[in-house]
């Protein structure tokens, strides 16, 4: 993972673009006098916070600052390297000013506020597992309201175990005793640890999560956070280790938010928020996100390889994503990245207007690298580049998006039907929509959609340049008011690469018949494309995962048809080496086979076989993903139907 160099003037107050939108962004004057020191090594919380007698948590100096704020005073929070484990709270206080707080590190990246502890009183079991002591304080979540019913319990799970910084797989059977897992027993509140092989236990840092966040802000303003580090948060799902509530004028620069169960930050009802330079990576949910904020400015960040507690029940949308944006009103995204998310890119998830992305890199994201669903618009992409991703583009239900001078490739096939450069989707007859600010209500389509100067290249069979499966007035509506033109469009394989309604395929010229538009494109072998950018960084961490990739949204029950079933299992590797796939547990008189039972990268077909003798019932199976002691799984559920 990139850690980027940030160049942002944070005295601009508003930027207007070519789309004669108007953003803002947070704008702290940093002028404090008062400075606080940290240090969790030499401090002590009775002492006065200076250089030569710094105190030792952060919570002990926000609470003068909090005081200074009150008399009308800034303060600014130097938090020396260390692990800080506690949850920083800052709320609102009788009497508080506009006098600014900042909490930075002393050296970027070094001052990480953790919401695990470290795991004493190991016992060995035998030569390759070992218990302890532990109560579970961050036992299983319940379901959120609207969720999927029959998703595994292992998604409602937030228990995280890290030897040595390297995170373990949570299993629920102690009997499966594999390297690189470990086991939570709530009835005799202990954990059991199957470290990595050649791990010496004698010296090993063993942390587990204990604290659900790192971070709660809520009514607070002209706030800046500087070079922290975020993490261990065991987080419920749809919650974030790191949590802004309904506050102004808030800052977060060159900050990280990884390794947590569920989201790593969320930035919520607020306004005036800038978040740049920053990573939210790694996280089992979402990286970064934001809901209901108004002129928000998101600019060089980097969300790269999460949704992995969502991946363990294969659920890969519904709340996922690097980013996820929801209900946001002015808002600009800049310079982001993000590589490999079991899940979407970049989503912005309904009601979003006013959007500007420009100069993004989005790669290799499993259902799409960028979803735009039920918004009023207008959403503007400029010089993005989208590769390798379930899409490059979906659009769902959503009005006024304007692409330009932007690189599509080798975008489809990792979900069998979002095999589009650009992929027109949505729900049939319009989707509902209701402005959060001001009450209107839309029924959108996709509308007055505007592409010109990109170039769109297809590889191989399974992908389009352009697809869908809407027709009737979802397609008119989107066809009637298209304007497209001066794109490159190209499939090696295929000139038939327009997917149009009704399963028919077109080439350039029935494109153009069909719509009146791209009349000054072209279709060429020779296209200018950018296809270097999408290579992701050489991973820091590597890994791989395993994911059953039937369907886009989260599939309740595979059902079997004359006693088989075939799931297809997709391997994705990120410098790693030669992956083993399993299952076992299956009821009696079920069998399972892989077509590929080692493998690298790529697919595998899982078929499940039921005899005369098996019991119709619905089960749990899970796929065990096996290289030395790294684990990964996938948990779904099947009917079970005899011959």
């Amino acid at each position: 993972m990139r850690f980027k160099t940030v160049l942002v003037t944070l005295f601009l107050s508003a930027i207007a673009t070519s789309c004669n939108y108007v953003f803002a962004q947070a704008n702290v004057v940093e002028n404090q006098t008062i400075y606080l020191y940290v240090n969790a090594q030499t401090g002590s919380d009775s002492d006065p916070g200076t250089a030569s007698s710094p105190l030792k948590t952060i919570q002990a100096a926000v609470a003068k600052a909090l005081i200074n704020n009150s008399r009308g005073a800034g303060t600014r929070i130097e938090v020396a390297p260390g692990v800080y484990r506690e949850l920083v709270q800052i709320g609102y206080s009788y009497g508080m000013t506009g006098a600014p707080i900042t909490i930075e590190a002393t050296t970027i990246g070094t001052a990480i506020i953790d919401g695990a502890d470290v795991l004493t009183g190991i016992r060995e079991i035998n030569s390759a597992r070992y218990v302890a002591s532990w109560k579970d304080n961050v036992e299983p979540c319940p379901l959120p309201n609207g969720w999927p019913t029959t998703l595994p319990p292992i998604t409602l799970h937030r228990e995280m175990v890290f030897i040595n910084g390297q995170s373990l797989t949570q299993v629920l059977d102690p009997t499966r005793d594999l390297p690189g897992t470990f086991y939570v027993n709530q009835q005799y509140q202990s954990v059991v640890l199957w470290p990595p092989t050649g791990t010496d236990m004698a010296t090993a840092l063993v942390e587990i999560a204990n604290r659900p966040q790192t971070l709660i802000v809520q009514g607070r303003s002209n706030m800046v956070f500087r070079g922290l580090v975020f993490q261990h948060g065991a987080s419920c799902m749809n919650q974030s280790s790191a949590e802004v509530f309904s506050s102004r004028n808030v800052l977060f620069d060159r900050i990280q938010a990884n390794w947590n169960n569920w989201s790593g930050m969320d930035i919520s009802s607020s306004s005036y928020i800038t978040v740049q330079g920053s990573t939210g990576s790694y996280n089992g949910g979402a990286g970064l996100s934001a809901f209901e904020d108004l002129n928000s400015l998101f600019q060089n960040n980097e969300t790269d390889y999460n949704n992995w507690r969502g991946g363990m029940g294969a659920l890969y949308d519904f709340s996922q994503s690097g980013t996820k944006l929801m209900r946001m009103h002015s808002v600009q995204v800049l310079q982001q990245s993000a590589y490999n998310n079991l899940a979407q890119g970049l989503w912005f998830d309904t009601d979003n207007k006013n959007v500007a992305i420009s100069n993004a890199i989005l790669s290799g994201s499993l259902l799409s690298n960028l979803q735009l669903e039920a918004n009023e618009g207008p959403i503007t992409v400029q010089n993005s580049t989208f590769c390798a991703g379930g899409a490059g583009i979906i659009a769902v239900n959503t009005e006024g998006i304007t692409v330009t001078g932007s690189t599509f490739n080798n975008n489809g096939g990792t979900v069998p039907f979002l095999n589009g450069q650009f992929y027109l989707a949505g729900k049939p007859g319009g989707r509902s929509v209701v402005d959060w600010q001001t009450g209107q209500s839309y029924l959108l389509y996709t509308s007055n959609t505007k592409m010109q100067g990109n170039n769109f290249t297809s590889v191989g069979t399974q992908q389009f340049v352009f697809n869908t499966y809407l027709s009737g007035t979802d397609w008119t509506e989107f066809s009637n008011s298209l304007s497209s033109g001066n794109n490159g469009w190209f499939d090696a394989t295929q000139p038939t690469d327009f997917g149009v309604p009704d399963g028919k395929r077109e080439n350039l010229s029935g494109w153009q018949n069909l719509t009146g538009q791209d009349l000054s494109s072209y279709w060429g072998t020779s296209l200018t494309t950018t296809v270097a950018n999408c290579l992701p960084p050489t991973p820091v961490y590597p890994d791989f995962n395993v994911y059953a990739h039937n369907t886009a949204a989260f599939l309740p029950v595979y059902y079997m048809s004359n006693g088989t079933i075939a799931i297809n299992i997709g391997l994705k590797s990120f410098g790693f080496g030669t992956v083993h796939l399993s299952t076992d547990r299956l009821p009696s008189g079920v069998s399972a086979s892989f077509s590929s039972p080692t493998l690298t990268s790529g697919n595998s077909v899982l078929t499940l076989k039921a005899s005369s003798s098996a019991t119709s019932e619905t089960v749990p199976v899970t796929v065990f993903a096996v290289s030395g002691s790294r684990v990964h799984t996938v948990t779904f559920s099947v009917a079970i139907r005899p011959i």
